[in-house]
């Protein structure tokens, strides 16, 4: 069964902003950098500002029936995932790297 691609939704809203000339090249830097167009980079970097600013609400309000769902979910028990519980009895990248670093050092002091 295919499944179907979600086209973007077109671009029909005008934003208007004034920006110092040290922000200006900054902007078309970044946008550089990522190989895309101005408009593209400033429209996905504030988008996903406001979706932090959003994630990180610490208030929120629910209709009764939505909260008892909210609820529910929270007080189920948590999935065992075999994944990750091998994931996270692995020493971490930064952990391997460490150990190979004091093991260096250990033997270059014996020398």
């Amino acid at each position: 069964m295919a499944t179907a691609v979600k086209k973007p939704a077109a671009r029909s809203q005008r934003i208007n902003f004034r920006a110092s000339a040290d922000e200006e090249r900054l902007i078309r830097l970044g946008a550089e950098k990522r190989g895309e167009k101005v408009t593209r980079f400033i429209v996905q970097s504030a988008c996903s500002a406001a979706e932090m600013a959003l994630a990180d609400q610490k208030h929120f309000e629910l209709p009764a029936t939505q909260f008892a769902r909210f609820k529910d979910a929270l007080d189920r028990p948590a999935k065992v995932i075999p994944a990750l519980q091998r994931l996270f009895s692995e020493k971490s990248v930064i952990e391997r790297s460490a150990n190979k670093t004091a093991s260096v050092s250990r033997r270059t002091a014996d020398v």
